[in-house]
């Protein structure tokens, strides 16, 4: 149950979603390192383009484009306990605030739900209150506190959204 999402393209519209590549695994991981919650949490350019470059049991990283011009990226895991992680998303400052990330979620939701999943899942630094908030007016719910986990002294928080199987 590790194999990619059949992510439609269709469903992320009018974005557009590319493989992620070495060139814009590097672009996103220098704008993401300067940024929280990356920088509170000690991320490298390096290390965020290595992590957005691999291709990890099934593990999907993708470019989102608006327009021509790249706007955010996530990451997704299948097969994660009766549904996908959403393991990274990442909107760009200059693209915050126009519904990017909630296209993404909702595109994301109705694949999953699709493909007969339960569950769609994501983890938040609990300082990252924006994101936490960002994730709850979705309906994701709080269902865990993972501390130390990323970083000694800083705590994440697992949320899951439930899906309805249609």
């Amino acid at each position: 149950m590790n194999e990619p999402l059949p992510l439609d393209p269709g469903r992320f519209q009018p974005l557009t979603l590319l493989p992620m590549n070495p060139a814009r695994a590097a672009l996103f991981g220098a704008n993401l390192a300067g940024i929280d919650p990356w920088l509170r949490l000690g991320y490298s350019p390096a290390g965020l383009a290595r992590y957005l470059s691999a291709n990890a049991q099934g593990r999907q990283a993708l470019a989102v484009l608006d327009g021509e011009t790249p706007a955010a990226c996530f990451s997704v895991r299948p097969g994660w306990l009766r549904g996908p992680l959403l393991e990274l998303l990442a909107v760009l400052p200059q693209h915050q605030g126009r519904g990017l990330g909630k296209k993404i979620i909702r595109g994301l939701a109705d694949e999953s739900r699709c493909q007969g999943q339960a569950n769609l899942w994501t983890i938040s630094s609990e300082f990252n209150i924006s994101a936490r908030g960002f994730y709850h007016s979705l309906g994701f719910e709080e269902n865990g506190v993972l501390p130390d986990l990323v970083r000694l002294g800083e705590t994440e928080i697992l949320l899951r959204l439930k899906l309805q199987v249609v």
